[in-house]
């Protein structure tokens, strides 16, 4: 019995922390190694629209490790622009339909999922950790009695 108790506490201990799926705060582009967030309710009109800058070459609307121009809302091939007058690291227009902008705005670097996969490692270890802990007692009770 106590081998069964020790098994289902190192299962559990080993889950993940959180989900990996589409759990994103907010809807994105990642623009040049930056993460803008879409402003859905911020139309920009075409004629402050000035260049095509870049376009989505991934899509994906679950959580992970992407690299490129990605994003968890438009599809690849959607393409981003610079505003007249607005420098592009701080906001962008992304191209909705053929005449349709809406805002995206600069909120910082784009880690890369760097800081997911140092919270990956950082709960792998935390849990052995605690199963050699739970071992640990078990076998210290056993020798008790």
């Amino acid at each position: 019995m106590k081998k069964f108790i020790i098994v289902i506490i190192a299962i559990v201990a080993l889950m993940p922390l959180r989900s990996m799926s589409a759990d994103w705060a907010y809807s994105f582009v990642v623009y040049s190694g930056d993460i803008y967030e879409i402003s859905p309710d911020e139309l920009v009109p075409s004629d402050e629209i000035d260049k095509k800058i870049g376009l989505v070459t991934r899509y994906s609307d679950h959580e992970g490790t992407y690299s490129g121009n990605f994003s968890n809302t438009y599809p690849k091939g959607t393409p981003y622009y610079s505003i007249k007058n607005i420098d592009p690291k701080e906001i962008i227009a992304i191209k909705t339909n053929e005449a349709e902008f809406v805002k995206a705005i600069n909120k910082g670097r784009y880690a890369n999922g760097q800081l997911e996969s140092k919270i990956t490692w950082i709960s792998i270890l935390g849990s052995l950790v605690i199963m050699l802990l739970i071992i640990w007692i078990m076998k210290r009770k056993k020798s008790v009695l």
